[in-house]
C-alpha cells in the first residue's frame, strides 16, 4: 500500500500519523480531507490504497457511511482510528467488514501492525480496544466449555483474535476443509450465523 488518505480533524494527530507513515513506506503518496465530501470527492478522483480515517472527527459523516465506502470502495482497505467509546463501535467496525481499528493512544508500533496484517488479508483489532471492549461485556458463560469441543474453542478463539481461515487450519495443522467443518459446528452450538457474529459472542465470554 502506498496511497494513502487521511481523514480527520485533529491537527496534531494528522501530523503524527503522516510521520508514521513515511518511516514505514517508502515515499507513500499522503492526503488528507477532514469532512465526508471531501472524502467522497477524493475517493472519486484517485486511487486510494487506504482510507485511515476518524469517523467521531469527520465533519458531515453520519453513522451510514462507512457503510457506503465499503459499498463502493471494496478494493481500498478502510482503518478506523479513533478513541475506543462502547460496544456499538466495534459493532460497526464488524458489521461494515472495516479492516482494522486503532485506538488513538496506541504505540505508533501498532501502526505498523495494523498495516501489515490486512496487507495480507487478515482484520486488525489493536489490544487496547480488546481490553477496553472486554471490560463493557458481561463474565463468562460457566456452561462455555460445555458446548465446544477443546478444538472448537481454540478455533473460536483465534477467530475471535482476527485470524482467517488458512492462518488458522495452518497454525493448527488442519486442512481448510476441516476448519470450515468446525466453524459450522460452532455456528450451530452458538446459535451465530455469520464471523461478525462469532467475533461478538466470543468477546461477549471473554474468549480471547
Amino acid at each position: 500500500m502506498k496511497n494513502f488518505l487521511i481523514a480527520d480533524s485533529e491537527n496534531l494527530h494528522i501530523i503524527g500519523l503522516q510521520h508514521t507513515l513515511k518511516k514505514l513506506v517508502k515515499t507513500p503518496n499522503l492526503k488528507v480531507v477532514n469532512s465526508g465530501e471531501e472524502l467522497f470527492k477524493c475517493l472519486h478522483k484517485n486511487d486510494i490504497d487506504c482510507l485511515i480515517i476518524d469517523p467521531n472527527n469527520i465533519f458531515l459523516f453520519y453513522d451510514d457511511d462507512l457503510k457506503v465506502l465499503r459499498a463502493k470502495y471494496p478494493k481500498c482497505k478502510i482503518i478506523i482510528l479513533s478513541y475506543f467509546k462502547n460496544k456499538q463501535t466495534i459493532d460497526s467496525f464488524l458489521k461494515d467488514n472495516i479492516n482494522g481499528f486503532i485506538s488513538k493512544d496506541c504505540e505508533e508500533q501498532t501502526i505498523y501492525d495494523a498495516l501489515y496484517k490486512i496487507n495480507n488479508g487478515e482484520r486488525y483489532l489493536c489490544p487496547k480496544t480488546l481490553n477496553a471492549l472486554i471490560d463493557v461485556f458481561a463474565l463468562p458463560n460457566e456452561n462455555i466449555d460445555e458446548k465446544l469441543t477443546l478444538r472448537e474453542f481454540e478455533i473460536l478463539k483465534q477467530i475471535a483474535q482476527g485470524n482467517n481461515g488458512k492462518s488458522i487450519a495452518s497454525d493448527l495443522f488442519i486442512s481448510i476443509h476441516t476448519f470450515r467443518t468446525h466453524r459450522k459446528n460452532i455456528m450451530k452450538k452458538t446459535g451465530r450465523h455469520t464471523t461478525s457474529e462469532l467475533i461478538l459472542y466470543a468477546l461477549e465470554k471473554k474468549i480471547m
